[in-house]
């Protein structure tokens, strides 16, 4: 386990090697081994502390406004730099080289998800000349999107019932469903005043089903309702969401 000392001497050497700039969280985290639960042990209550007592400058929220038609451009030029379709890790080291990059979030708002996003492009290039590498590379990628599509539509409907809680605060908890947990936290985080992080997701074929029996058995054994979804729970119940993995 790292010493305060330790992390301090990480993110300040990230920092050195990477122009003086400063790591997004996730980036740090992912450098150094370490998690948010890491930094609180040693004294840190959220990430922007430790920025802050290493003297680095804190990154900004990237507010640019993007029209459609700008992230498509966008992701066209990354699709020639890549020679493929990019990673959302290729995306995200964009993003962190450079701040005017708009982050992957940005793109999933605007545009969906992968299947989305390809179709889209090849909309806006459809007929133009000169985007005959972008066409193939995008076709590939919506029909393997529509097929996956068809396939879950064909046997089952797959979904998540999720936990997330506010990255500063141990409560309250949401606890819903979604055919897609990290859009959700995405969408739940627009405006909010902290971001939310998942604590744990359940795969299931029914998650209306499922997150009907959570809902109750919360209410059931007395635990705070603050509004649709949101829950003051103990660490046992946390335990017990948990324990699900895959319902099916």
């Amino acid at each position: 386990m790292y010493s305060r000392e330790d992390v301090l001497s990480k993110i300040k050497e990230w920092s050195r090697e990477n122009g003086d700039s400063t790591p997004s969280e996730k980036v740090f985290f992912e450098y150094a081994g370490i998690g948010i639960h890491d930094l609180k042990k040693l004294g840190w209550s959220y990430y922007g502390a430790l920025v802050k007592e290493a003297g680095l400058k804190p990154n900004k929220f990237d507010k640019t406004k993007y029209s459609k038609k700008n992230l498509t451009d966008l992701f066209i030029n990354t699709i020639r730099e890549e020679n493929k379709w990019p990673t959302r890790g290729e995306l995200d080291v964009k993003h962190y080289h450079n701040q005017n990059f708009p982050n992957y979030a940005t793109f999933v708002n605007q545009l969906g998800l992968t299947g989305d996003i390809a179709r889209s492009i090849l909309d806006q290039v459809k007929y133009k000349k000169g985007f005959e590498d972008i066409e193939k590379i995008c076709s590939l990628v919506a029909e393997k999107y529509k097929k996956d599509e068809i396939g879950r539509n064909d046997h089952q409907t797959v979904g998540e019932v999720y936990m997330f809680k506010y990255v500063n605060q141990s409560q309250p908890i949401k606890v819903g469903r979604s055919n897609d947990s990290f859009r959700r936290g995405i969408e739940l985080s627009a405006g909010a005043h902290d971001r939310l992080e998942l604590i744990y997701n359940i795969k299931t074929d029914d998650p209306e089903g499922i997150e009907k029996y959570w809902h109750n058995r919360f209410r059931r054994f007395g635990r705070e309702e603050l509004a649709n979804e949101w829950f003051k729970l103990k660490p046992d119940d946390i335990k017990a969401f948990k324990r699900w993995r895959k319902i099916y």
